[in-house]
């Protein structure tokens, strides 16, 4: 329902700007001005090569010293010997990874459902809304000592903490992502004659769907945040199944190892922006309206 109704308010809108509507200017550095995507990749991985080739001029001649910022040979050096000689980065890595996954899963089951009920009915929103906000404003890394009381460092202590700092932004996001729909398509649809759930579920959500999608790129990129704050609870390596990312970290960090500090953040930088871009390619394909 949702593609034909926006199919037909596309033949029957008229745009009264469009006449006066100048064409983004292509000058690259005029304001709000648009590249291609060549150059816009071509500038992105020459920022990357200026800021590894500025690291290794800043280690070859000492500028920096080693314990403050490990040559990048080091520092992959540092990777190796975390999963060759100790053979715990891949278990770090899959373990911190189901975590993030199930506190995003369950962030979506309980905030998207929230969300677009906030977004949809102003009673519920204005029941809700204080409590939001109010548990937004709150300090996650605070929680932590909450989620300890309650859980302990179990599994689903970590679990319940990266479900506590998301879902509130979960909540928010929905909410506005469901009130950005056009307001043209909910009469259109109660012009048909569609019922009010039928306008929620084949209107609404449908139409917010790739703003809650975003939503979701959001929610997971937080949790990665705090992954290591919450596996630095009971961090050591003689237990198994409390391995993350978090606890070599925090084991590197009191055996004096920066090559394999700098190591583990630059793991957990590149896992979040590859689900991250993972997310949006999603996006791109099939949520692209």
């Amino acid at each position: 329902m949702f593609k034909k109704l926006l199919e037909k308010i596309k033949l029957v809108e008229v745009d009264q700007r469009g006449a006066n509507r100048q064409s983004p200017v292509d000058a690259p550095f005029a304001i709000r001005s648009r590249i291609g995507r060549s150059l816009d990749l071509f500038i992105g991985l020459s920022g990357v090569a200026v800021l590894l080739v500025a690291w290794w001029l800043l280690t070859k001649y000492n500028v920096v010293g080693e314990f403050f910022l490990p040559k990048p040979q080091s520092i992959v050096q540092g990777a190796r010997d975390l999963h060759y000689d100790q053979q715990v980065l891949l278990p770090a890595i899959k373990r911190s990874f189901l975590r993030v996954t199930e506190a995003l899963g369950l962030a979506i089951l309980i905030g998207v459902p929230i969300g677009a009920l906030m977004g949809t009915f102003s009673p519920i929103d204005a029941l809700l809304r204080k409590i939001i906000n109010g548990g937004k404003s709150v300090p996650t890394s605070g929680l932590l000592g909450l989620v300890v009381l309650w859980f302990g460092s179990s599994e689903r202590g970590k679990v319940v903490f990266l479900f506590l700092g998301a879902i509130f932004f979960m909540v928010i996001l929905v909410k506005n992502a469901v009130q950005s729909v056009n307001d043209d398509y909910v009469r259109v649809a109660i012009d048909l004659g569609a019922s009010r759930w039928q306008t929620i579920f084949r209107v609404l959500l449908p139409g917010a769907l790739p703003q809650i999608w975003e939503a979701v790129a959001v929610c997971n990129g937080i949790m990665w945040t705090y992954i290591v704050l919450v596996e630095y609870l009971n961090a050591n390596l003689s237990n198994l199944d409390n391995l993350g990312l978090g606890v070599l970290l925090r084991v590197s960090t009191i055996t004096n190892r920066p090559a394999q500090v700098f190591a583990v953040l630059i793991i957990i930088a590149v896992i979040s922006s590859l689900t991250d871009f993972l997310l949006r390619l999603v996006r791109k394909f099939w949520l692209n309206w």
